[in-house]
């Protein structure tokens, strides 16, 4: 069939890679000038910055690490230390360190005052995190809300406000405010599978390495917005804003929903414009820059990942040391990238600032979910739609690929890298 995907997104290049090696033809449609998984991808000194940089749990991102192993695509360990400072009005104070421990990979404090001061608490914090975690799972009531699970349970606030939400804003990248509406269990499930040891994982050449082994073969028209899909005379009317018209069998929309209303045809297509209008979108700000203020005052703390936070817990933000986990970037200048700064980042310093749009989950969204891939099972269906947004858990790009994954499931289309293990070698230039 020929079979035209909206978007180069995870979602939409698993989508077409699938379906490509299952012997259709496929066309990839990208609004952007190059293709949308990469492109905020750069090179800095020679080095590759991943924006958003992507690193990946071998449990929680399998389906991800398979595919990219399928295609030739190693990966190395990454250790993503943490480093937790309090902002005060005329200063930043850092409070806690980590690092991992040579046997198990376990997470360790590794500073004196986060000992003195809050080692008890914290260490009382994750006893009692990982008793509610087991309570929730034995229970039969798992259907509520983040903010419903910590009104529920007393876990000391330092712990979870400090330490633990701040990972979950890390992998989300969603808005602190919104995340207490999100359904626990997914989240429940990340932080215990997060905590078994096992080291964290990135891509070998990173994000564009794994862009073009996903594009390879396949017809990809960037700077192509699209602004009309319609069913005619059996086949799907694609238009772009060229005026170019196509005719496909099928058709996947691989888009944040938002976007839909701007060429589905609003007669055809009013009932899944109604339900896909129901999905909840944010926008937040990465800035990827040079400024060592976002960064712990002494150097001698400075982590991978740098959380800086009020005493109340009110304003918060974090901040990947790029050089400390990407080898291509090791001895260049020190370059970070920050999610939704909360302290002000140097202008001259600022190298690039980019809008990223995420799907916000709540108690509406596997209902949604449920309802979208009933709809796809339709024997006369032409028009199919994925994203991260599209499956349950948590909208990272695992679920990109799990969508993908069930759009091949209505296509009948093979999964041949279900359950390979990915391939680790050691990136010496991290020196571990």
């Amino acid at each position: 069939m020929d079979i035209a995907v909206i978007g180069s997104g995870m979602a939409g290049l698993a989508t077409a890679r699938i379906l490509k090696d299952a012997g259709h033809n496929i066309t990839i449609f990208e609004a952007l000038s190059g293709r949308g998984m990469d492109s905020h991808s750069m090179e800095f000194e020679g080095g590759l910055i991943d924006a958003p940089l992507r690193v990946m749990n071998p449990h929680l991102w399998k389906n991800t690490l398979s595919l990219a192993t399928h295609l030739g695509i190693s990966t190395y360990p990454v250790r993503t230390y943490m480093a937790c400072s309090w902002l005060f009005e005329d200063k930043t104070e850092t409070w806690l360190t980590t690092s991992r421990s040579r046997i198990g990979n376990f997470p360790i404090i590794n500073n004196r005052k986060g000992l003195q001061q809050y080692g008890w608490r914290l260490v009382k914090g994750m006893l009692q995190l990982k008793t509610a975690i087991a309570k929730f799972f034995k229970s039969k009531n798992q259907d509520i809300t983040l903010a419903e699970f910590i009104n529920n349970n007393d876990i000391e606030e330092v712990f979870w406000h400090g330490a633990v939400m701040p990972v979950l804003y890390t992998i989300c990248t969603c808005d602190p405010k919104t995340i207490g509406e999100w359904p626990a269990k997914p989240l429940l499930v990340f932080l215990r599978q997060l905590t078994d040891g096992d080291a964290l994982l990135r891509l070998q050449g990173g994000t564009p390495a794994f862009v073009d082994k996903l594009v390879q073969g396949i017809n990809v028209k960037s700077g192509s917005p699209i602004n009309c899909v319609k069913e005619l005379d059996g086949k799907v009317l694609v238009q772009n804003e060229a005026g170019e018209s196509y005719q496909f069998d099928k058709v996947v929309v691989a888009t944040p929903t938002t976007k839909i209303e701007s060429f589905l045809d609003a007669e055809q297509f009013a009932d899944d414009i109604a339900l896909l209008k129901k999905f909840r979108f944010e926008d937040g700000e990465l800035v990827i820059h040079t400024d060592q203020s976002a960064m712990p005052p002494k150097r001698k703390d400075w982590a991978v990942l740098s959380y800086m936070m009020d005493r109340k817990f009110t304003r918060q933000q974090f901040t990947v040391w790029l050089n400390s986990i990407e080898p291509s970037l090791v001895g260049k200048s020190p370059i970070f990238q920050t999610w939704r700064p909360v302290v002000d980042i140097d202008p001259k310093k600022v190298i690039s600032s980019v809008k990223l749009t995420r799907a916000v989950v709540d108690s509406d969204t596997i209902a949604l979910n449920k309802e979208l891939q009933e709809r796809h099972k339709a024997a006369d269906r032409k028009v199919y739609f994925c994203g991260s947004w599209s499956c349950d858990g948590l909208p990272i790009l695992e679920s990109a690929v799990t969508s993908a994954m069930k759009i091949a499931e209505n296509f009948g289309a093979p999964l041949p890298f279900v359950g390979l293990k990915p391939k680790v070698e050691v990136a010496p230039q991290l020196g571990y």
